[in-house]
């Protein structure tokens, strides 16, 4: 039992109540001493995981190496041109026409076919120029004999020289009429003057031709000849035998090559420029006369170093590509010139067979380290291409 002053004397608590009293004080002593090692353990802990070194702290401390690709700087043709616009022209072209007047009696061609020189083409009404020939040719065979006669007689010195030139003046006279007789009878017969290819006509037989109606046209396809201008600033530049590249909208992606084959004697004065006239073999025939062309004409042609046009960076008036040197990425200005086909020509700032960074460059800036792998010939082509 507990005593207790209450009032003016001691009392008593029953036992119950004072078990409960003292399991609270036990109670609240064990919970503040499990906070109190809670806490010292939480510190503890605390003081551990701050001083321990961080997983990605140490893998930042020691960065990879990024992977990329290389290609050296190569070797590629650049040219110097300039360009201009034509018309293309058959190496040789005619408007045909008759000599003569007359009926058509034959056509001989077939329009858009190869003609060989001297094929006959168109055969007019020849009946009065043959009897014309034959009456020539009897008169020749009359004053041939006179001529015999009086030869003979001026040899014996029965007849007088007076008579033997008479003789001879008129046998000179029937030849001469009767060769005027054969070329008219030949004019009646048309023939290609030179190989090549007719063109289309609107004659038919039995119809009267007058000798100032063109039959048709005769092309030499063989060769083209395109004429072009290009400012007189160039002359000192021009010769003959310089090529020339060709290239028509009918045959898109194909060059086709030419050299100049004369040079205009004259620069025009309105437009101070001078005209050159380029031909090329037209073997083909994809080719021919009056087509419109786009002339390239190459000044100069030169071997000189290249980078691809995707390795190239611009910083304002700076020309910029990624190397790879020592194992990182290195900037390295450069001078560049013309662009061909995916490669920019470099002037200055790169030496032959440096290695040029070409693939991951979003990934990398100067002094990033990298593990370099040259990129293979296939890989190269398709990236210029």
């Amino acid at each position: 039992m507990i005593w207790f002053a209450a009032g003016t004397g001691w009392g008593t608590l029953p036992l119950r109540a004072n078990e409960r009293l003292t399991m609270r004080i036990l109670r609240a002593i064990i919970g503040t001493v499990v906070v109190a090692g809670a806490a010292a353990a939480g510190l503890h802990l605390s003081d551990r995981l701050l001083a321990a070194p961080d997983p990605q702290v140490q893998a930042r401390a020691v960065p990879e190496a990024v992977p990329v690709e290389t290609v050296p700087v190569m070797t590629a043709r650049f040219t110097d041109s300039v360009r201009a616009v034509g018309t293309a022209r058959a190496r040789r072209a005619v408007e045909v026409t008759a000599e003569a007047s007359g009926r058509i009696m034959r056509i001989a061609f077939t329009p858009g076919a190869e003609v060989a020189q001297g094929d006959l083409l168109l055969a007019l009404d020849d009946r009065a120029e043959q009897a014309d020939l034959m009456a020539a040719e009897a008169t020749l065979a009359e004053t041939q004999a006179a001529f015999a006669r009086q030869e003979q007689l001026n040899r014996s010195g029965s007849a007088s020289d007076a008579a033997f030139q008479t003789a001879r003046a008129a046998l000179l006279r029937a030849e001469a009429e009767r060769d005027r007789a054969q070329l008219a009878l030949e004019d009646r017969r048309v023939t290609a003057p030179f190989d090549g290819v007719t063109g289309l006509t609107d004659l038919v037989e039995g119809q009267l031709l007058d000798s100032a109606t063109p039959i048709t046209t005769l092309d030499d396809l063989s060769a083209i000849e395109v004429d072009f201008a290009v400012s007189e600033t160039l002359l000192p530049r021009l010769a003959v035998g310089q090529a020339v590249q060709l290239r028509s909208a009918a045959w898109p992606g194909r060059v086709f090559p030419a050299q100049i084959a004369r040079i205009d004697t004259r620069v025009d004065p309105a437009t101070r420029s001078i005209a050159l006239r380029a031909q090329m073999d037209n073997a083909d025939r994809a080719l021919t006369g009056g087509m419109f062309l786009q002339a390239e004409l190459v000044l100069d042609e030169r071997q000189a170093p290249a980078v691809p046009e995707t390795a190239l960076t611009v910083d304002g008036d700076r020309h910029l590509v990624l190397i790879a040197l020592d194992g990182k990425a290195q900037h390295a200005e450069i001078e560049v010139g013309q662009q061909i086909d995916g490669l920019v020509e470099v002037l200055a700032g790169l030496g032959a067979g440096t290695p040029i960074i070409v693939s991951n460059l979003h990934r990398v800036s100067p002094g990033t380290a990298i593990s370099a792998t040259p990129r293979t010939q296939s890989a190269s082509a398709e990236a210029g291409g």
